[in-house]
């Protein structure tokens, strides 16, 4: 059974752990999940590779209801780690830092 001392001390770490993976640094910048694709250039620079997927489209060429344009970055690697930022509609949604 927890203690009351117990809570006090889990809740702020459960707080506080989402907000850790929301946020990546880049130099002395922070960059944030729901930032723009523009901010994040800003705050880190052109990505090392970058693939973008258009919408899907019909066979007119007319996007398809509901479908994005989802783009993929990754920088480093940054003593020996990279780092995957996923965009849908030039917003951050992901991040993920990895050794490939």
């Amino acid at each position: 059974m927890f203690r009351k001392t117990s809570l006090v001390w889990l809740l702020p770490c459960l707080m506080f752990a989402d907000f850790a993976q929301a946020t990546m640094r880049c130099g002395t910048a922070l960059i944030n999940l729901g930032d723009t694709a523009t901010v994040v250039r800003e705050k880190c620079g052109a990505p090392d590779r970058s693939e973008d997927q258009e919408p899907a489209s019909r066979v007119n060429g007319v996007p398809r209801l509901n479908a994005v344009k989802v783009s993929f970055w990754v920088y480093g690697p940054k003593n020996g780690a990279f780092q995957h930022l996923k965009f849908i509609e030039d917003k951050l949604v992901e991040m993920d830092t990895r050794r490939d």
